[in-house]
C-alpha cells in the first residue's frame, strides 16, 4: 500500500447499501469505489486495485461466494482482504469463510465494529504488502548480483537488469543510465523511453553543470529529486529543457553511480505525474546505482588488465602473459615442478653469415625467421621462453597443460623445418647459406619466476633443459634430434631413425638420440 488513502471496493446490488457504506467509510478517510455486481467487481479490481473488498453475499448473477472464489483463484488477488456482509446467520458465515472471505459482518452492521474490522484487515494487508515489497526488492537486488556474476565483465546485461528492476519496482518511466565522459555525459542504457526523448539525447553529449538535474547529481554526488521538471526548466534552454517541454515527464530522480569517490554515471527515473519518489524508492535506486557502479568498475578493471595482458603478450609468450594476470599466477610464479617437453632451435652457419653480411641484412633475416617460427609456436600452443639471437627455447605443458606434449613438440619442430626450407630457398638466391637444427627432450623441471626486482623472467631449470640444448647444438642442418624419452612417447606417431649414442657436454654417459623425419598424424584443429 502506498501513502494514498486506502481504497475500498463496496459490492452490492442495492444502491442504498452502497451509499450507507460510503457514509460510514468516507469520513474515516477511506476512498470508496462501487460495484453493483460480482462481474463489475472483477473489472474494478483489475482496473483500480482496491486494498479491501466489502461484498454482499446474495446478489443476482455472481454471488458473493463465487466472487470470493474467483478472487482467491487469481494469484494477483489471492491475498486481497474480503469482508462479506449479509443479514443471514451462521451457515452463510461458514460458507463465506470456506469460499475465501477473511471476515464476516452481519446486517444491519454496527458502524464501530465495521470500522474496527476494516482497520484490522488493512493493517494486516499493509504488513503483507511491506513484506512482499521487501522480498521483491531483495529478489531484484539478488537478480542484479547474479547478472553481475554470470555476465563476468560484460556490462550491458547488468545495466539493462538495473534499469528494468528500477522501472518495475518504482513504477517509473524513462529509466536511463547516463555514462560520464570526462566533462559531459551521454545516454548509455534506456528503459521505457519515448521516441521524442531519444531524438533529443541520442548520440549527444550533455555538459556536466548545475543547470541540469543529472549534472547536479554528478557535481553534488548525491541523489537529486525535482517534483516537477516542467516548472524547474521553465524558460531554460538545452537538451534537458527540451525534454521537459515534451510534457510527458514531471517528477525526476537522478542518483549518481559512485565508486571510490568517482562518479561513473547517473541513474535517472521519471514519473509522468507530479509524484515524488518515496524514501524507500530512493534508497532502492541508490542500491541499484551502487551495484551498477561496481559492475562498471569491474568491467573497467577487466579492460585495463586485458589491455595490459595484450601489451605483455608483445614481449612475453601469450601463456606467460596470461599467467601473470591470472588469479592462480602468483602461486605458479613462486615455483612448481612439472613434466615438460623442451625444444631448442637455432640456425647453422649463422655466425659466418653475420660476419660477412651487413647488419641490416642480418637483422632482416632474423626478423623473418623469428616471425615465421613465432607463428608456429603460437599455433602449436608452445611457450616461448626466450629469443637469443638465432636461438629459441620453447617448452610444452606449462603453464597450460598440453595433451601429448612430446608429440606436439615434435609436430612443431617438423613444421618449423618445412617453413625454414621455404625461407632458405629465398635466402639462397641472395647468397645466404643457412641451416636449421633442433633438439627436443622431455622430463621434469622446476618452473617459476627467476631474476631480480625490476627484471624477472619465467624460466625452467633442470637437466631436461640442458639435454635439449645439447641435442640442438649436436644437430646437423635439417636434423631434429630427440631424446630417448621423447622417442618412446612418439614412437607410434612419428617416423624416426636412430643416430646412435652421442657424447654431450655435461653428461657423463653417452646419450641415445633419434632423428625425427615426420609426424604421421596431423595436428588436431584448435577450437
Amino acid at each position: 500500500m502506498s501513502d494514498r488513502p486506502a481504497r475500498i471496493l463496496a459490492v452490492d446490488d442495492k444502491p442504498e447499501n452502497i451509499r450507507l457504506l460510503e457514509a460510514v467509510l468516507a469520513p474515516s478517510g477511506y476512498e470508496v469505489i462501487a460495484a453493483s455486481s460480482g462481474d463489475e467487481a472483477i473489472v474494478k479490481v483489475r482496473e483500480q486495485t482496491p486494498d479491501l473488498i466489502l461484498t454482499d453475499i446474495v446478489m443476482p448473477g455472481m454471488t458473493g461466494y463465487e466472487l470470493c472464489r474467483r478472487l482467491r483463484a487469481d494469484p494477483a488477488t489471492a491475498f486481497l482482504p474480503i469482508v462479506t456482509l449479509t443479514a443471514s446467520g451462521g451457515e452463510e458465515k461458514r460458507e463465506a469463510l470456506d469460499a475465501g472471505a477473511d471476515d464476516f459482518v452481519a446486517k444491519p452492521f454496527d458502524k464501530t465494529e465495521l470500522l474496527a474490522r476494516v482497520r484490522s484487515l488493512l493493517r494486516i494487508k499493509r504488513y503483507y504488502d511491506d513484506l512482499n515489497d521487501a522480498l521483491d526488492r531483495q529478489t531484484a537486488i539478488g537478480d542484479v548480483l547474479r547478472t553481475i556474476g554470470s555476465s563476468a565483465f560484460d556490462i550491458e546485461p547488468v545495466l539493462h537488469s538495473v534499469a528494468q528492476h528500477a522501472a518495475r519496482l518504482c513504477g517509473a518511466e524513462n529509466v536511463v543510465i547516463w555514462r560520464t565522459t570526462g566533462t559531459g555525459y551521454r545516454l548509455w542504457v534506456a528503459q521505457e523511453v519515448r521516441d521524442d526523448f531519444m531524438r533529443i539525447v541520442a548520440d549527444r553529449e550533455i555538459p556536466i553543470g548545475p543547470d541540469t538535474i543529472v549534472g547536479r547529481a554528478h557535481l553534488e554526488k548525491r541523489p537529486v529529486q525535482v517534483p516537477d521538471i516542467s516548472e524547474y526548466y521553465r524558460g531554460a534552454s538545452g537538451p534537458a529543457a527540451e525534454i521537459a517541454r515534451i510534457g510527458a515527464y514531471r517528477t525526476l530522480l537522478a542518483v549518481p553511480l559512485i565508486r571510490d569517490d568517482q562518479v561513473l554515471g547517473v541513474l535517472s527515473l521519471t514519473h509522468t505525474q507530479v509524484q515524488p519518489f518515496t524514501e524507500d524508492q530512493v534508497a532502492l535506486v541508490r542500491t541499484f546505482a551502487d551495484q551498477a557502479a561496481i559492475a562498471i568498475a569491474n568491467a573497467d578493471l577487466f579492460d585495463t588488465v586485458e589491455r595490459q595482458r595484450q601489451q605483455l603478450s608483445r614481449f612475453l609468450s601469450p601463456q606467460i602473459a596470461a599467467l601473470i594476470t591470472s588469479d592462480e599466477g602468483a602461486k605458479m610464479l613462486e615455483g612448481h615442478r612439472r613434466q615438460i617437453t623442451v625444444v631448442f632451435l637455432d640456425l647453422r652457419g649463422f655466425t659466418a653469415f653475420a660476419e660477412t653480411a651487413e647488419p641490416e641484412e642480418v637483422l632482416g633475416v632474423l626478423r623473418e625467421y623469428q616471425k615465421a617460427m613465432g607463428e608456429l609456436i603460437v599455433a602449436h600452443q608452445g611457450t616461448l621462453e626466450h629469443f637469443a639471437g638465432d636461438g629459441m627455447m620453447v617448452w610444452f605443458n606449462d603453464p597450460l597443460p598440453v595433451p601429448q606434449h612430446e608429440l606436439q613438440a615434435v609436430r612443431m619442430a617438423c613444421s618449423m623445418r618445412e617453413r625454414f626450407d621455404e625461407l632458405a630457398n629465398a635466402w639462397n638466391k641472395k647468397g645466404y647459406v643457412l641451416g636449421f637444427g633442433v633438439g627436443v627432450a622431455t622430463g621434469y623441471a622446476t618452473l617459476g619466476r627467476i631474476g631480480f626486482e625490476g627484471r624477472y623472467d619465467y624460466g625452467a631449470i633442470g637437466n631436461v633443459v640442458i639435454l635439449a640444448q645439447r641435442l640442438s647444438a649436436e644437430a646437423k642442418a635439417g636434423q631434429i634430434l630427440l631424446s630417448q624419452r621423447v622417442q618412446a612417447a612418439v614412437d607410434q606417431e612419428a617416423e624416426t631413425t636412430s643416430v646412435g649414442e652421442l657424447t654431450l657436454k655435461g653428461f657423463t654417459r653417452p646419450v641415445p638420440a633419434f632423428d625425427a623425419r615426420s609426424v604421421k598424424t596431423p595436428a588436431p584443429v584448435r577450437s
